[in-house]
């Protein structure tokens, strides 16, 4: 830009300067904003790989209910994104997709929970097996 300024003045267009300018700061924000949006990307991801990390009996469904909320909310509020966009709409999509398996798995861990209440499994090395009746 400093190139630019100084061509403009010397050959007599010292007003198209002011257009450049902007146009200059509107692409540092998108950059920032963009930026913004993938370190969130990488931070969902982490996340959802340490669920994939959990033993059946070390899952929390409340804490993941609540990371999730956490973690869609902070997408929400990055400003300046094209909520319309493919990368947008993939990370709002997978954090949707875990927003609604939470409440299924609670309902997993909470069946087998009632199973082991009865006896009506087996535990074979930390994993229980639900017997059939």
């Amino acid at each position: 830009l400093n190139d630019f300024t100084e061509f403009s003045f010397k050959f007599g267009f010292p007003d198209d300067v002011i257009p450049a300018g902007k146009n200059l700061d509107q692409i540092k924000t998108e950059i920032r904003n963009l930026k913004a949006l993938w370190n969130h990307i990488d931070v969902v991801q982490k996340q959802a790989a340490e669920y994939f990390q959990l033993s059946w009996g070390t899952i929390d469904c409340d804490q993941m209910d609540d990371e999730i909320k956490k973690l869609r909310k902070r997408l929400n509020d990055i400003k300046g994104i094209d909520r319309k966009g493919s990368v947008y709409s993939g990370v709002n999509d997978e954090l949707k997709k875990w927003a609604n398996f939470v409440p299924l798995l609670q309902d997993c861990l909470l069946y087998t929970s009632d199973a082991a209440d009865d006896l009506l499994c087996v535990d074979l090395g930390g994993r229980r097996i639900i017997k059939k009746k």
